[in-house]
């Protein structure tokens, strides 16, 4: 189930921040920030393993312009759908003209997803992550066309 993000959700974002960007992880502080600035915009998905009570499996943050400050699942969670339904749910906002983010260059992983999701490459930021350079992708929504 997707739902909008809560600060009771804060333990549970941050553990799967930490494990999904051990680099350069948000810390507690940035993501109430962020909560205060795009309440909207934050949304949780949360699923049930062995019939324990619901936990939080990933999360998208992203700018009323459709900017993608940070999507993750748990390492568990991943390759089940789980990201996919989170992009989805950001793709079906509506009014939003598109949606775009920076990817390391090294993330072959996320740059796959992305390119699976209808996204394309539309540039580069030459050391966006301090020693690596950042892709910048973008997905537009398919305008329908007037008969």
């Amino acid at each position: 189930m997707i739902r909008h993000f809560s600060l009771s959700d804060l333990n549970a974002i941050l553990k799967i921040e930490r494990e999904s960007f051990p680099k350069s992880p948000y810390d507690r502080m940035t993501f109430i920030h962020l909560h205060s600035l795009y309440p909207e915009h934050f949304f949780v998905y949360t699923g049930t393993t062995s019939g324990k009570e619901d936990r939080i499996w990933g999360y998208i943050i992203f700018s009323p312009e459709g900017h993608i400050i940070s999507l993750a699942v748990l390492p568990g969670q991943r390759k089940k759908g789980v990201g996919k339904q989170l992009l989805r749910r950001a793709m079906e906002v509506p009014h939003l003209k598109g949606l775009q983010a920076e990817v390391r260059r090294s993330n072959l992983g996320a740059r796959a997803f992305y390119l699976r999701m209808g996204f394309r490459i539309v540039g580069a930021v030459s050391n966006y992550y301090g020693n690596e350079d950042a892709l910048i992708i973008q997905w537009t929504p398919s305008v329908p066309k007037s008969h």
